[in-house]
């Protein structure tokens, strides 16, 4: 059996940018790791860059509707600007609008403070000496491994 050469008119991948118009670009790739000529690929936004720090500079933690718009502003500035890939800008929208519909979830709470540290699961308080018998009794409920039949 006789092996095929490749043929002599094979052509590397193509540059995977698009014109406005939807025309592909007509240069070679840069490297195979990546799928845009030396040209476009200077000009990409990278998503590899952090942008934590403009996004949160004034959101205030997220637990309030002004901090959440703050960041959109800034995510709406850095995608204008061309500093980050419209899709990481639409995932980074899709999870504000999350947190901005958990905000009235948490108003309507019955029990805001259930399951934080020094409350029950009704919100309520508990006595410091209450807590360190909590953590005593939940310690024995569980059997340790010695005293499980084979």
């Amino acid at each position: 059996m006789t092996q095929k050469q490749p043929s002599s008119d094979f052509t590397p991948e193509r540059c995977q940018h698009r014109t406005s118009s939807g025309r592909q670009c007509r240069s070679v790739v840069a490297s195979p790791d990546i799928s845009f000529c030396a040209r476009h690929a200077a000009s990409e936004p990278g998503d590899s860059e952090d942008f934590s720090a403009p996004l949160t500079e004034r959101a205030c933690r997220f637990q309030n509707a002004q901090g959440i718009n703050h960041s959109l502003g800034a995510l709406y500035l850095l995608t204008a600007q061309g500093r980050i890939s419209p899709r990481r800008a639409s995932t980074l929208a899709y999870i504000s609008s999350l947190l901005l519909r958990s905000l009235t979830a948490i108003d309507n709470d019955l029990y805001p403070k259930a399951g934080r540290p020094g409350f029950d699961p009704h919100g309520d308080p508990i006595a410091p000496d209450d807590i360190d018998a909590t953590a005593d009794a939940d310690q024995s409920e569980d059997p340790a491994k010695s005293q499980k039949p084979n």
